[in-house]
Formats: structure tokens, C-alpha cells, sequence
């Protein structure tokens, strides 16, 4: 390990870290907000909420690709994983430790999409075969409301 710090390696990086690392906590309690206001019942304030995360993703956006990095989420990663090691660590990370854990977090996402994927065709199947017995219920209720 060379124990290049991030700054010394990309200077851009160091700086978008630096000045998004807000906008990303930002954007987690916006997300969060959505959630919660999706919960209850046609909240008035929901479209507020969302526009608002959206902004908040657009200025991300716009620092991504002014960097080049594509998709804009992949910037999001980086710095939540940055200040994740940075509270683990107690001192700002360098560019090895940043790309170690990057990758560990892009592992454990990549599990975890395969998983939701199976989990999505699994309720699919679900809700299908609920349908089917839905519209079985029924006719057999009929038939034997006709038959009585």
C-alpha cells in the first residue's frame, strides 16, 4: 500500500467528497421523509417531499457528471462509504481503504439485487396465484348460491 491519500490521487474527488457529503445526508432524510409521508393516507405534503429529493439527486447528478462518473449513484457510494470509514476510523480515509471498501459495498449490493430479484418474481407468483383464487372464490360462490 502506498497509502496515497485521495486528495493527492484526484483533487476533484477529494473536493465533490468534501462538498457532497451534505447533499448526500440531506438526500438519506429526504428519502426517509418520502417514506414515511407515502404511509399515511394521501398526505398533502408528499409532492413536496419528492420534489425535493429529486432536486437534491439532481445536484448529485450534476457533480457526477461533471466528474464522469456514470451512473450518478455510483458518487453516492463513494461518499457514503467515505464517511462511513471515516466515523469507523476516526481520520479521513485514503485512496486504497476508500477503494476496498467501494468494492466490499458494491459485493454486498450486487447480493443483495440478486436477492430482491428472486424476492420480486417469488411475490409476482404470489399475487398471481391470489388473483387466480380471487376469481375461483367467487365463481364458486355463485355456483353454489344458484345450486341453493
Amino acid at each position: 500500500m502506498t497509502g496515497r491519500t485521495i486528495k493527492s490521487h484526484d483533487p476533484d474527488l477529494d473536493q465533490t467528497i468534501i462538498d457532497m457529503s451534505s447533499a448526500c445526508h440531506r438526500l438519506r432524510l429526504a428519502e426517509d421523509r418520502v417514506i414515511y409521508l407515502r404511509g399515511k393516507e394521501e398526505h398533502p405534503a408528499v409532492p413536496a417531499a419528492v420534489a425535493h429529493a429529486a432536486a437534491i439527486r439532481d445536484t448529485l447528478s450534476m457533480r457526477a457528471g461533471r466528474m464522469g462518473i456514470k451512473p450518478a449513484s455510483a458518487l453516492r457510494l463513494i461518499i457514503d462509504q467515505h464517511e462511513f470509514l471515516r466515523q469507523k476510523m476516526g481520520r479521513r480515509p485514503n485512496m486504497e481503504q476508500l477503494e476496498a471498501s467501494v468494492a466490499a459495498a458494491a459485493d454486498v449490493l450486487a447480493r443483495q439485487a440478486i436477492a430482491d430479484q428472486a424476492l420480486a418474481i417469488e411475490a409476482e407468483s404470489i399475487a398471481r396465484r391470489s388473483r387466480h383464487l380471487d376469481g375461483a372464490g367467487v365463481a364458486a360462490v355463485e355456483y353454489l348460491r344458484a345450486c341453493a
